[in-house]
């Protein structure tokens, strides 16, 4: 073994052992940064031939690798907009310049001037835009990311499209069909066939059905009539439209309301029963352009297992609906709905929309109800939630959740082998392969939490047990150097 051969083995395992420094004193100092991954120093040594009489002393080479496929610890924080990562894949952010890069560090808040969600380090967290500029993703590319920018979602309001009425219809409730009582007709003195139904209690979605002569019937539903008298009027403006036929309607100093017959008062009778509303409620929907609209829902039971439902505009009388707003809701002995169970009918100025009543019931308990409409009145964005699968949902004042960007995850088939960018980012290279793109929750990626950030996977007791164990390899390694170096000075020295 040469002198020279000793002198190069004693520099390169400084150099070596100075790589390992380095890293060490990176994992440190970046122990707590957000989503950091170690790097460690890797030897490997490089032996060059020798013979049996005579040693060729190689060197050490040094590798840096990084264990970024390795999760740190989640920590959670009051910040809405902190994001990490519990599972396999990377946010996929892009540099001022457009260039995509992947990270684990989704400490984003709002930038102010673009209203993009950037992390500390200034990169703008990308995502797929939903609604009606939806793109389909690719597996293996980045086409289709934008900037998450909720500063584009400003005030909006949404049409009701949809609508839900569920609950429980009392099985014990009174029918509220009511026959009326007919006075016949008479012929010395002559008197009027007539119904007299008695001091009815009038509200909207009340229906009266009568019949002149035994004809056909003819029903009046009570829609903005406030009492008998108003009903009374409503219907003789009615036989005057020609929409009803053969009969006068008053009422006595009771209250009551008396059909009397016009067709011919000594031979023809009138016959006839009044529903009731059994129990009333209300739903709120909205215009297209936002203005509340109010859902006036009317039941009434006509038999022992069947009741009617009759909704009206309460909030413009005038302006009624269109379409389907009356039906029939049929149940079986175990108080289950048979049928269907929707109403379709137009609101005035707004959209086709269909109430769902699939979830009623009748059994022996009290009467309960719910409703839900979707659509919502003009409203500002006042914040931003992030769903474990990624969707970002606009929040708005009124309470409304509108999903406006969902987040992809990317991976590559090799972490450990992406190349580490300033930033604590990382681009591909060609020992790490190409792009998966995916969402959160699905196809083996990990699931997004809001309100926390993945901590550093640096320990600091190992670091620093590197760091004693490099500095022991270095000084001994300079040893060898100092040897060499004298020796080297001996031989020179025999020349003189």
């Amino acid at each position: 073994m040469s002198l020279y051969g000793v002198l190069r083995s004693g520099v390169s395992g400084m150099n070596a052992q100075s790589n390992k420094l380095g890293t060490v004193a990176e994992n440190i100092q970046n122990s707590s940064t957000t989503g950091y991954k170690r790097a460690s120093t890797e030897f490997s040594s490089l032996i060059l031939p020798s013979s049996e009489g005579n040693y060729n002393s190689g060197s050490v080479t040094s590798r840096v690798r990084y264990t970024i496929a390795d999760q740190g610890p989640i920590a959670y924080t009051t910040s809405g907009s902190d994001l990490a990562i519990s599972g396999n894949g990377f946010f996929v952010v892009s540099d001022p310049s457009g260039s995509p890069y992947l990270t684990r560090a989704g400490n984003f808040v709002k930038d102010g001037r673009t209203g993009n969600l950037i992390n500390a380090a200034g990169f703008t967290l990308m995502g797929y835009k939903l609604g009606t500029e939806a793109v389909d993703p690719s597996l293996n590319s980045l086409d289709g990311v934008e900037p998450v920018n909720m500063a584009s979602f400003g005030m909006q309001a949404t049409g009701s499209t949809a609508g839900t009425f569920k609950g429980n219809l009392p099985f014990g409730q009174p029918v509220a069909v009511a026959a009326g009582t007919p006075t016949p007709p008479t012929v010395a003195p002559p008197v009027a066939g007539s119904v007299l139904f008695s001091a009815p209690t009038v509200s909207r979605g009340a229906q009266i059905a009568f019949s002149v002569g035994g004809g056909a019937n003819q029903y009046f539903d009570v829609t903005t009539q406030k009492t008998p008298a108003e009903v009374a009027t409503a219907i003789n403006a009615a036989v005057t439209a020609g929409t009803l036929t053969g009969v006068n309607a008053s009422t006595n100093a009771a209250g009551d309301l008396i059909l009397t017959s016009t067709v011919s008062p000594t031979t023809t009778s009138v016959t006839g029963s009044f529903t009731s509303v059994s129990k009333a409620s209300s739903l709120q929907v909205y215009d297209k352009v936002g203005n509340p609209i109010k859902i006036d829902i009317s039941l009434s039971k006509i038999d022992a297992d069947t009741w009617t439902i009759s909704v009206f505009n309460g909030s413009d009388p005038s302006a009624p609906f269109t379409g389907t707003t009356a039906m029939e809701l049929n149940f079986d002995a175990d108080g289950k709905l048979t049928g269907s169970g929707a109403l379709g009918f137009n609101i005035p100025g707004g959209e086709a929309f269909s109430l769902d009543m699939t979830g009623m019931t009748q059994l022996a308990g009290e009467y309960n109800v719910t409703g839900s409409s979707n659509g919502n009145a003009p409203s500002a964005v006042k914040d931003v939630e992030f769903a474990a699968d990624g969707t970002v949902y606009a929040v708005y004042e009124d309470g409304t959740r509108v999903g406006a960007y969902r987040i992809p995850l990317a991976t590559v088939p090799s972490p450990d082998n992406l190349s580490p960018r300033a930033g604590n980012v990382y681009e591909t290279t060609a020992a790490s392969g190409g792009y998966q793109v995916g969402f959160p929750e699905m196809s083996g990626f990990g699931s997004i939490a809001s309100g926390a950030l993945e901590g550093s996977n640096v320990d600091i007791g190992t670091e620093l047990t590197a760091m004693i164990e490099a500095q022991t390899s270095y000084t001994a390694n300079s040893k060898v150097f100092q040897t060499g170096s004298e020796l080297l000075d001996v031989l020179m020295n025999l020349k003189r």
